[in-house]
């Protein structure tokens, strides 16, 4: 995910990285030429023997400001377009770091002593600086640029590098943060711009260094990077950062503490702080930066050392539920199917073996066989496990069977030691059918947890979906064979929509679904989420035809698997979101909306996602479409999708009704080019809002198609309609209409 995240950079046209590339230029000019006059003002001083005028001190110190200030956007520049993960951001801190020891350790022994033995400040001796006790001679101000620049630039490199592992998962506040740090570096730093090297900080001095700590500590425990780590991963940045933060406390001079910095580079923070007061402050600073966050990093990553398994079998659940999700829409090959079935307990994490065991439909046996097996041979399994005797109890329960001690178990005959120690058996359940067992096992007694025990019904949910459609495929592939294709797919298409709409007591349902042509992408489907709860959702695909089909095949995998641990719309699309993103193709997406109906609660909460708005008329109330924001499904593979997501919640009063419908119902054009419209489709349900919901299904369907004044649809048509009675009826039209052909 981190490498998705820090691949994920602004993209700029020509002209853009034109102007980029020439604003960079423009800057690398503006240091060089600061930086030569800042060479020239001290060959000024040498020449004189004297600092000049105070005019002129401070104008050299400002340029030096600016100067190393343009280096920082050059260096900001260059770093924004080579984003990394962390470990190659904290190499390049360390080898930056190295070069400015072999730089400061020779340069600093050139040309004699970098500080006269024996002296204490003041030094009040002719061509010695006066608060360094610094020699100022031609090699002084050689050693004094180079070793000036190297930290500069180092502590610039250091703070650029760290700003990506800070801003990782960025957020307004952190981005606040964190540019209010530099900020207040960069003025306690300037604030002692008429300070003499060795002048004593006042108080206001004092107060910013704090606050300027203070945003330190803040920007030090922004660690979000550290849990997308694999276990190797936080390893070796535990060992970089241990090598960080050695080296800014002992190897680089800039605080000029200890004996190690005057054996590597003797002097080098004294030719820095005689260079130029303000700036040492700052580089002091952003060095005291770097230790800090190294420290916080470091004690974290041995902190979350421990996470790094769980946080694994996370990333193994997603990517198996993708992959399932996926071979849901390519259900030919059966081999395949089942042995990326069998496999996904294993590939999710939460089993050490497992295999899959399915009946041959084509002979009418109910006798289960081993298809496919994951780390175990399919002999070593019929050995140790009567899998047709466990097979056929989930069969009659159809629910899983967890034996927590399978060895003591009369269907194991695994000893202990054997391998088995738990066994868990999922039976692949689609359309009240049981259409085979996934067994997952693991060498030690109760080794499943409630996790690893939802993760296996999930992908057994999923599984079951793709299984069946393999079935319905096959068996219409044998049955009717290429002739009659499209034909086939029609069949399979609308075995995959309700059969039956659920009953419950003071709700009337009406649905029917038109295919433009053979086959379509329109879906709707319902889910019972309790005794008084109902989960509708309907969905378009963008296209038509067999592609538009199989997308829906998909989504109605996705949408039985997902929608009853999702607890409300919102998190549901989300979760679908996810499993569709990397399936769909780029040029695809799936619009949807997606309602609760809680009539214990007498509530109704919706969102949609890109799909046509629910209308909604009640008794009392005036007819009103339910518009909330939300992208298509597959749209965006982000975080924005879920930020765009948004409910609406209706309090259900006797007489509501709602009408959930696909942009083929209001975009249906007559024989002059005009539209059905959303204002025609309200003001229908208005007029006939008294009616059930059978009536008013009946009633708009037959307006729709006065208006048109022929039988053809211009594109796939559904219309669901949902009314809240409020009261126990005897008997409620609650119906699905079958689908006609297109004339």
């Amino acid at each position: 995910m981190l490498t998705r995240t820090n691949q994920a950079l602004e993209t700029k046209s020509e002209p853009e990285k034109k102007e980029s590339h020439g604003s960079t230029i423009l800057l690398s000019i503006l240091f060089a030429v600061c930086f030569v006059l800042g060479i020239a003002y001290h060959l000024f001083q040498w020449n004189t023997g004297s600092l000049g005028p105070i005019s002129l001190q401070l104008a050299s110190q400002a340029v030096l400001v600016v100067g190393y200030a343009s280096l920082y956007f050059v260096l900001h520049e260059i770093y924004r377009t080579r984003r990394s993960r962390p470990a190659k951001s904290l190499w390049t801190i360390l080898i930056a770091g190295s070069v400015l020891l072999v730089v400061a350790s020779i340069t600093s022994r050139l040309g004699g002593p970098s500080i006269l033995p024996g002296l204490e400040p003041p030094y009040n001796l002719v061509g010695v600086d006066p608060e360094t006790g610094i020699p100022f001679v031609l090699a002084t101000i050689f050693k004094m640029n180079v070793l000036a620049l190297s930290q500069i630039t180092f502590a610039l490199i250091l703070l650029l590098k760290l700003q990506d592992l800070v801003l990782v998962k960025r957020s307004k506040i952190s981005q606040r943060n964190w540019y209010a740090m530099i900020a207040i570096m960069t003025i306690t730093g300037l604030s002692f711009f008429a300070n003499r090297p060795g002048d004593s900080p006042g108080e206001l001095q004092l107060i910013a260094m704090i606050i300027a700590v203070v945003f330190m500590l803040v920007n030090s425990f922004r660690l979000s990077w550290i849990v997308y780590l694999s276990f190797k991963e936080k390893l070796a940045t535990i060992g970089l950062m241990l090598l960080l933060g050695l080296m800014l406390l002992f190897g680089i001079g800039v605080l000029n503490v200890g004996p190690i910095d005057r054996l590597i580079a003797p002097g080098a923070a004294n030719y820095l702080e005689m260079y130029s007061y303000p700036i040492f402050n700052f580089v002091g600073l952003a060095t005291l930066f770097g230790v800090l966050y190294a420290t916080t990093g470091f004690l974290s990553l041995l902190f979350h050392l421990p996470t790094s398994g769980e946080f694994t079998q996370r990333a193994g659940e997603r990517a198996t539920m993708q992959s399932l999700a996926h071979l849901v829409g390519q259900v030919f090959d059966a081999d395949k199917l089942y042995t990326t079935i069998a496999a996904a307990p294993v590939e999710a994490g939460s089993a050490h073996v497992s295999w899959l065991a399915v009946p041959d439909f084509k002979s009418g046996s109910l006798t289960p066989s081993l298809v496919s097996t994951h780390r175990i041979e399919v002999e070593m399994v019929e050995k140790l496990v009567d899998s047709k005797a466990l097979f056929d109890e989930v069969l009659l329960s159809k629910t899983y069977l967890h034996l927590e001690h399978a060895p003591t178990d009369r269907r194991v005959h695994a000893k202990p030691g054997a391998g088995i120690g738990s066994l868990l058996v999922t039976p692949l359940i689609a359309r009240d059918e049981v259409l085979g067992a996934l067994f997952s096992a693991k060498d030690v007694i109760r080794g499943f947890e409630g996790d690893d025990i939802q993760t296996i019904e999930i992908l057994s949910s999923q599984a079951a979906i793709a299984i069946d459609n393999a079935r319905l495929f096959e068996q219409a592939v044998e049955r009717e064979r290429l002739s009659r294709e499209l034909s086939i797919a029609r069949e399979v298409q609308q075995k995959l929509l309700p059969q039956q709409i659920p009953a419950l007591q003071g709700l009337s349902i009406a649905a029917s679904s038109v295919s433009a042509h053979e086959v379509g992408g329109d879906y709707y489907d319902f889910v019972q989420l309790g005794e008084r709860k109902l989960g509708i959702i309907i969905g378009d695909v963008s296209g038509k035809g067999t592609s538009a089909a199989f997308y829906m095949a998909e989504m109605q995998g996705v949408f039985q698997s997902v929608s009853r641990l999702a607890p409300s719309p919102c998190d549901f699309l989300s979760h679908a979101n996810t499993a569709l993103a990397h399936s769909l193709d780029r040029n695809v997406f799936i619009s949807v909306v997606y309602g609760v109906l809680d009539l214990e609660k007498e509530e109704f909460v919706v969102a949609r996602a890109g799909h046509c708005p629910v209308a909604f008329v009640g008794q009392a109330r005036p007819a009103v479409y339910l518009r909330s924001k939300g992208l298509g499904l597959g749209l965006d593979r982000g975080t924005l999708f879920r930020e765009n997501l948004e409910e609406k919640r209706i309090s259900l009063e006797p007489g509501d009704v709602f009408a959930f419908y696909t942009d083929g119902v209001v975009e249906s054009r007559n024989e002059t080019g005009e539209e059905y419209g959303y204002d025609r489709l309200l003001a229908t349900l208005q007029e006939h809002r008294h009616e059930d919901a059978d009536g008013i299904h009946k009633l708009i369907l037959d307006d729709l198609a006065r208006f048109l004044n022929h039988g053809n649809y211009d594109d796939d048509m559904t219309l669901l309609i949902i009314k809240w009675h409020g009261i126990e009826l005897p008997e409620i039209a609650s119906r699905v209409l079958e689908a006609e052909e297109s004339t």
